[in-house]
């Protein structure tokens, strides 16, 4: 069984934080190691904000718990109503983090007998303030979290497979003529990569600083889904061509596509290699420093590849001939989409900022 590092630091914090309340008589030693729970937090920047929350949260309940205790006397009613307060409060002053928290302290304070308000509520501030410390301290020693450098390693690798894969679609798209059978491969792997790249950002952005490039992330996550979903929709419409094209009543001829569809397949065969190269580039680029380009879209390329396909419907009509020159023209959009995001996250540099090239 896989124990990981937030797992054992929780642990160790929370033995730590009970030896610690014992030691210096601090009671209920559990609101320590509750505190430590909360506190635990996947960063060291967000267990940071988090503790000061919860010291305002708790002193906040306290210091409710003890004007209702001493005026209404501590009962189930005064506590419902205690609770209610402190979760508006809370949520007036944005610290909706800490509500559980807040609730705990109002339920072991009004649970003490009336004289004992003051001596109950030092020590639970006692308790959680030390817990907070313990956490703090235990989060940032005891290994601490480094999302923030397995986010990039990751996301490079992330971009790399799903352009693969999406280039790889457009070959089999351009190869369909020749399948006898196709079936569309899901990219279920690609998702869950993403998805913990995604969680990955989530935590690793409370560690970026200044020279990090926190644009560039989010855009490479965001062309990463685009690869996947776009690389997805043309393997489906290429499955589904297939099926089209070895039908019994398929029109196409014996010997296979005419001269100038083939001529387009040829087009958008190049237009991958281009692609290819983009994608090889950025890779690269991502962690290496580079001079933006600005480089422009492919104006002859765009215009050859519309020279070849008004080639081609000069010769073919009807409905079949139709729903091919749309997936032609599906297939281009997205090339047309890759080609601009990829010249685009190019230009916004490494992951870190280096300086001037």
């Amino acid at each position: 069984m896989y124990i990981g590092a937030r797992v054992l630091k929780t642990g160790i914090a929370v033995t730590l934080a009970m030896y610690l309340s014992t030691m210096f008589h601090i009671e209920p030693a559990i609101f320590a190691a509750i505190s430590v729970v909360v506190n635990m937090q996947p960063s060291v920047r967000k267990s940071l904000r988090n503790a000061w929350e919860q010291v305002g949260v708790h002193i906040l309940s306290v210091v409710l718990a003890m004007l209702l205790g001493l005026t209404l006397g501590p009962n189930p009613v005064v506590i419902g109503l205690a609770v209610i307060l402190v979760i508006l409060l809370c949520n007036r002053l944005g610290w909706s983090g800490g509500i559980t928290l807040g609730v705990v302290s109002i339920v072991f304070v009004l649970g003490s007998p009336t004289d004992q308000f003051l001596l109950h509520a030092g020590m639970r501030s006692l308790a959680v303030l030390l817990g907070l410390g313990v956490a703090l301290i235990v989060n940032r020693i005891l290994l601490p979290p480094e999302h923030k450098e397995k986010l990039f390693s990751e996301l490079e690798l992330l971009f790399r497979d799903t352009s693969t894969y999406f280039l790889d679609s457009i070959i089999t798209f351009v190869s369909s003529a020749s399948l006898a059978g196709f079936v569309a491969e899901q990219p279920s792997n690609l998702l869950q990569r993403l998805d913990g790249v995604m969680n990955l950002h989530e935590h690793g952005r409370e560690e970026f600083t200044q020279q990090d490039n926190a644009l560039l992330v989010e855009r490479t996550i965001e062309i990463c889904r685009g690869f996947i979903e776009r690389g997805q929709n043309i393997g489906e419409m290429t499955a589904q061509r297939v099926q089209r094209r070895n039908a019994p009543d398929s029109p196409l001829p014996g010997e296979g596509v005419s001269a100038e569809y083939q001529a387009i397949l040829d087009v958008v065969l190049e237009g991958e290699r281009k692609l290819g190269f983009w994608a090889h580039k950025v890779s690269i680029g991502l962690t290496q420093p580079h001079a933006p380009e600005k480089a422009r879209e492919d104006t002859e390329y765009w215009a050859a590849f519309d020279h070849t396909l008004d080639a081609w419907q000069s010769k073919v009509s009807g409905v079949f001939y139709l729903r091919a020159m749309m997936e032609i023209a599906v297939v281009a959009t997205e090339m047309r989409w890759a080609g601009r995001r990829m010249k685009s996250l190019y230009d916004l540099g490494t992951f870190r900022h280096v300086g001037r090239y």
